[in-house]
């Protein structure tokens, strides 16, 4: 019975310390690159799904299975895009809701890939896109800096130059 007991506790406590986080992470292939640019770079990977050197329309309908958690691949809710970007680019839940306001531009609350229609640009110029998006949009509003990983990642942004940013 003690041991039942101290192994709920356990569990308890270490659910609010991030040992929840680290089971959804190893069970979901959460590997996020510890740099800003090796994030940015992963992005560029993983948009250009058929590998032309360009993310179009075509590139993010597939690209929209990978946020998939709730078995409906037709759309994205908001906590489906914060666990794919806190996950896999280790960026901040804040980062994340700021990425899926973006990306739901009618503001009905869901994200489908008609939302994407327009989209084409080249690798570089994704990659470009990237790089002024977090620097110029996200970490250039102070508000955006209270969180810790933010804090971290927005440092680093700002220290980067446009010819930082490259995936070679």
């Amino acid at each position: 019975m003690l041991a039942l007991r101290l192994t709920v506790s356990a569990l308890l406590f270490c659910g609010t310390c991030g040992f929840s986080r680290y089971w959804f992470n190893l069970f979901n292939n959460c590997n996020p690159p510890e740099q800003l640019v090796g994030k940015f770079c992963a992005a560029v990977v993983d948009n250009d799904a058929n590998d032309d050197g360009r993310v179009d329309f075509r590139d993010v309908h597939k690209q929209i299975l990978y946020f998939n958690y709730d078995d409906d691949p037709c759309s994205l809710q908001q906590w489906e895009v914060v666990t794919r970007w806190t996950c896999r680019y280790g960026y901040s839940e804040d980062y994340a809701r700021f990425m899926y306001s973006i990306w739901d531009p009618n503001k009905d609350g869901l994200v489908n890939a008609d939302d994407f229609t327009g989209f084409n640009l080249s690798n570089v110029d994704f990659l470009s896109v990237q790089y002024i998006r977090f620097k110029d949009m996200y970490c250039s509003d102070p508000k955006n800096r209270e969180n810790p990983v933010d804090r971290v990642q927005c440092a680093e942004v700002d220290a980067l130059k446009p010819e930082d940013i490259n995936c070679t």
